[in-house]
């Protein structure tokens, strides 16, 4: 006789044993039973991820955009004033002067402002990740963007004062936005069902492609205005939204499905039956031998590389080539190097959709549209940069092709990236940590490449070594990636000792889930041995 459930008390009444242990006392069916909601809570965490993502990016990128404004420019007039010519017979000019909170810094000051946020990030990937294991994804992603809105909070006062006391500051700004990726992607897998995981994993990233966007045109518009200083109103408006995020947070989100009180029955159910082999249980001891060993995940991390040395170059010296090749104005700059990011934000959205429904019918398998969004990707990413090596100075065509390099550029979400759900369900986090570090190195590597290559000319020849070395690394990594990667869950990614995780694994790879298999319960206090 199959077991009974008694709502409200998460036990087997003919066993006496918990069917999810992390619910004690909560009584998370009671309320499920009395009400029914009809906007699914999986939803409502998807939308708050993005707006993380959202709020992740804009910090990060703030400091760019309002870095003109904060730096006194050179002028050769006494009292810091530039003059205006007029048409009035009385007066020959108009002297206006410049703001008051301009800072006298040095290029190499500035240089270190602009990157202090990026050693930020390297240094709380893993961390973040697993601290979202251990004590809860939850707590990690309000906790980091609090310590992010805070810290650009201060980030007016902080310049005014020091320097170095502004770095400070940007560094703690990486600390907050660099785990967020990590965190996400822990909790999509208590989240998502495995088959909605393309869609909802490509919205949530698409807030980066968002973000960039509105980062870009909402910061600009604040500089151009005397709303709160000019510049500082930046820092000021990102901070508040993030402290006001965090609080939606707080009240709307849950750890786990089986954690929040208005989930409906259905909905709670439907989660837990598609998970895939992920469970709740903790792994306390991660391993790190037996992930050093691991050839599926070095081809990976190999795979990852590639994918992000093409984000990479959107992100560091696509404008550079705009404006110094092309010879664009910084304005019509700044619009067109934004374009990529919002297109391919949007195109991903749409692809996604699709490719869950081809998963749900069981008509392609995961492993399947990883390495194919990666192909995709790196085919039409690369044909069109040998494109761009071939059309000269074509602002027109030039422009065409650098979005078609771009719009695919979010492929990478449901390809490299939700690989660290494929092969370490319960370790995802810190998976997804250790693949963002080796995914920030180009964008550290392609500026010093360009500048060695080119000199920081403007000479098509010189730049066209870039895109061929480009072409290369990206297809380099893809093909590694494609011919020897396996995302099939790893024996060090889940319990290696819990039969009952060891037999749902058999069961995928055989293409068969009882639904059954993912209510039993589950021991404490196991670990896994390295």
């Amino acid at each position: 006789m199959p077991p009974t459930y008694t709502y409200g008390t998460c036990e087997i009444q003919n066993e006496g044993k918990q069917l999810f242990p992390e619910a004690i006392d909560r009584k998370i069916f009671e309320p499920i039973r009395k009400k029914i909601y009809c906007f699914p809570k999986r939803y409502i965490f998807s939308v708050l991820c993005f707006s993380a993502c959202c709020l992740a990016v804009s910090f990060n990128m703030n400091l760019s955009i309002a870095i003109v404004s904060m730096i006194k420019k050179e002028s050769n007039h006494a009292n810091n004033t530039v003059i205006i010519p007029t048409n009035s017979s009385e007066d020959s000019v108009i002297r206006v002067k410049e703001p008051s909170l301009r800072l006298s810094w040095s290029s190499e000051t500035v240089g270190l402002a602009l990157g202090a946020v990026y050693y930020g990030q390297l240094v709380s990937f893993i961390p973040g990740g697993r601290m979202a294991e251990l004590y809860g994804g939850k707590n990690m992603l309000v906790g980091c963007t609090m310590l992010a809105s805070l810290a650009t909070l201060l980030s007016p006062f902080a310049a005014l004062w020091n320097a170095y006391v502004f770095v400070f500051g940007r560094i703690l700004v990486g600390i907050g936005t660099g785990p967020i990726i990590p965190i996400v992607f822990h909790m999509l897998a208590r989240w998502i069902p495995q088959q909605e995981r393309s869609f909802h994993a490509s919205f949530i990233i698409s807030g980066y492609g968002i973000g960039s966007f509105l980062a870009v045109i909402i910061s600009g518009a604040l500089c151009g205005t005397n709303f709160l200083g000019g510049w500082p109103a930046v820092y000021y408006i990102g901070a508040i939204s993030g402290v006001i995020w965090s609080f939606v947070c707080v009240y709307l989100m849950s750890e786990a499905p089986e954690f929040h009180p208005n989930i409906n029955e259905s909905e709670l159910l439907y989660i837990r039956q598609n998970l895939g082999a992920h469970n709740t249980e903790k792994i306390t001891n991660i391993p790190w031998k037996s992930m050093a060993l691991s050839i599926p995940f070095w081809c990976l991390a190999i795979g990852f590389f590639g994918q992000f040395w093409l984000l990479g170059f959107f992100s560091t010296v696509h404008s550079l080539y705009m404006g110094t090749v092309l010879n664009l104005p910084v304005a019509k700059n700044g619009l067109l190097s934004c374009l990529p990011h919002l297109l391919r934000a949007f195109a991903t959205v749409m692809a996604s959709y699709p490719v869950d429904i081809l998963l749900k019918r069981n008509l392609v398998s995961v492993g399947f549209v990883r390495k194919g969004a990666t192909v995709i990707n790196t085919a039409v990413s690369c044909g069109a940069f040998i494109g761009i090596t071939y059309v000269g100075r074509s602002v027109t065509s030039t422009t065409v092709l650098f979005m078609l390099a771009g719009v695919l550029g979010e492929f990478v979400t449901f390809g490299v990236c939700m690989g660290c759900i494929d092969i370490a369900p319960n370790l995802s986090g810190t998976v997804s940590g250790l693949l963002n570090i080796v995914g920030v190195f180009p964008f550290f590597i392609i500026p010093s490449m360009v500048g060695w290559l080119t000199n920081y000319e403007n000479s098509i020849e010189k730049w066209q070594s870039v895109f061929y070395v480009t072409v290369i690394i990206v297809c380099v990594c893809t093909g590694v990636f494609v011919l020897f990667g396996d995302l099939r869950p790893q024996p060090w990614g889940i319990l290696e000792n819990n039969e009952t995780n060891s037999s749902n694994i058999s069961e995928m790879k055989s293409g068969i889930m009882e639904s059954d298999r993912l209510l039993l319960p589950v021991k404490k206090d196991r670990r896994l041995n390295s």
